[in-house]
């Protein structure tokens, strides 16, 4: 049974709005977009619950352009190990005018994610991605005949603002971000968002 991650946020800032919780890995290209993982709106003086497991799937999405506030919609999610070199590597297709995961002899190093796309994509109409405990955390554009990597090890942080979940996020452009750091054989966090909006351990 994978291990559950749990992330507890006190919100004693000034507003109403948005937590965000997103990814980021280290060597990311810069074509693989970071997505609104988790978002929950709160008021002043209450406090919200995260929690998730470290599972792996892959996604697609009928969105051609992943410019900073468009929303990844996944059409399809598929269950993915990293670990295993037969499980780790997934085929996107177009058939009868309809996308669809199918299986790849492309295999990727162990480790990693890997999504080859077929010669029948058309560019700038689909993208794909990486999820976590069932929802998109990152994505690219995908375009024919190529063949996309994901590593999957993950930094986690929160925001404060206004998201939506699936939400294709500047990171450079983050104001109020914070790092959550999950040390070995510990999984359980509380952060607090302070009266002068600024993040705390606690």
């Amino acid at each position: 049974m994978a291990t559950k991650y749990e992330l507890e946020v006190i919100h004693n800032g000034t507003d109403c709005g948005d937590f965000c919780i997103y990814q980021t890995y280290d060597g990311q290209m810069d074509d693989i977009r970071p997505l609104v993982w988790f978002s929950k709106t709160a008021h002043p003086g209450t406090k919200l619950n995260f929690g998730w497991e470290i599972d792996y799937s892959v996604a697609w999405s009928e969105q051609g352009d992943l410019t900073p506030g468009v929303v990844f919609k996944a059409s399809q999610i598929q269950a993915m190990d990293p670990s295993d070199t037969s499980r780790n590597t997934v085929l996107l297709t177009c058939e009868k005018g309809a996308y669809r995961f199918g299986s790849s002899d492309n295999p990727t190093k162990a480790g990693k994610l890997g999504v080859v796309c077929d010669t029948m994509i058309a560019p700038n109409t689909v993208s794909v991605g990486v999820a976590m405990s069932g929802k998109p955390t990152h994505a690219c554009v995908a375009a024919p005949s190529l063949k996309y990597t994901f590593a999957p090890h993950p930094r986690y942080w929160i925001a404060f603002g206004k998201f939506e979940e699936g939400e294709v996020i500047d990171v450079n452009r983050m104001t109020q971000k914070f790092e959550i750091a999950y040390p070995v054989n510990t999984y359980l966090r509380t952060i607090e968002l302070t009266a002068n909006n600024t993040w705390t351990n606690r």
